[in-house]
């Protein structure tokens, strides 16, 4: 059995964060390990408290599950703060865990900051150099780069600054006007996959979505074009399978997949 380590905030909602990464993991037939770092009170309408977990319980968290079981690849979610990004970062090194995909989350879709302002430079200088794959969307890669990304030449821009910090790069494109493209640069080669859009207003976790599968997909064996091609496909699947969920944006439903 493949096993993968989320380690992400709560959604009470049930769309995004740890929960949007267990469907996933589990529906793509392997087994998630879960280390919660921020609980949020949130619905469809935005997000309107968080509480931050203890840093060391953070850490306590870790210790427990990857001392027992052994891990195929870790995907990396909300943080929220500074003590929580030393925390991920420092076990990320004593564990020596590899692959690690970085959801870089910010902002959430319906509304409020998941990442504090002043933990920012420590993410990038910290955490990111020891991700193999990040997953920023245009608003996060903007905010990583300190510039505007609202562009396919500006997300290819993007996609080079961010691989000078360390990993793999996939800027995913559901927010361009036009048809649907993602960035996906190992540094070697650049490549845009494009389809067309998914109307829909049901799209809360899709990028939760999309980084536990490239986690997944990588911890199967691909690398990160084949694991990004997957991870888009499964996630566009998750995106046409959307519900409403409560009064506002609606949610992604990841399909069960046959098992690999």
């Amino acid at each position: 059995m493949v096993v993968i380590l989320s380690i992400a905030g709560s959604d009470p909602s049930g769309g995004a964060g740890i929960q949007a990464d267990i469907k996933t993991i589990t529906g793509l037939g392997a087994h998630a390990l879960t280390v919660v770092t921020a609980l949020t009170a949130q619905n469809s309408l935005g997000v309107s408290a968080i509480h931050r977990i203890p840093s060391d319980f953070v850490t306590t968290q870790m210790d427990q599950v990857i001392q027992d079981i052994p891990i195929q690849a870790v995907k990396i979610g909300m943080l929220h703060g500074a003590g929580t990004v030393r925390a991920v970062a420092g076990a990320l090194k004593r564990y020596g865990l590899q692959p690690v995909v970085i959801d870089p989350v910010m902002r959430a879709t319906a509304g409020g900051d998941l990442l504090e302002p002043h933990a920012l430079d420590l993410f990038k200088s910290v955490l990111l150099p020891l991700a193999d794959v990040v997953t920023p969307n245009l608003d996060e890669a903007g905010i990583l780069t300190g510039r505007p990304v609202a562009s396919l030449e500006e997300m290819k821009e993007a996609a080079g600054i961010l691989h000078g910090l360390g990993p793999d790069v996939v800027v995913t494109g559901g927010h361009l006007t036009g048809p649907c493209i993602d960035v996906v640069y190992h540094g070697e080669t650049l490549e845009c996959l494009e389809g067309p859009r998914i109307e829909s207003k049901n799209t809360h976790g899709s990028g939760c979505v999309f980084s536990s599968a490239m986690a997944t997909f990588k911890a199967m064996g691909f690398d990160t074009m084949g694991a990004a091609r997957e991870a888009r496909e499964y996630t566009r699947q998750a995106i046409e399978r959307g519900y409403p969920c409560g009064r506002g944006q609606g949610t992604v439903h990841p399909p069960i997949s046959p098992r690999r």
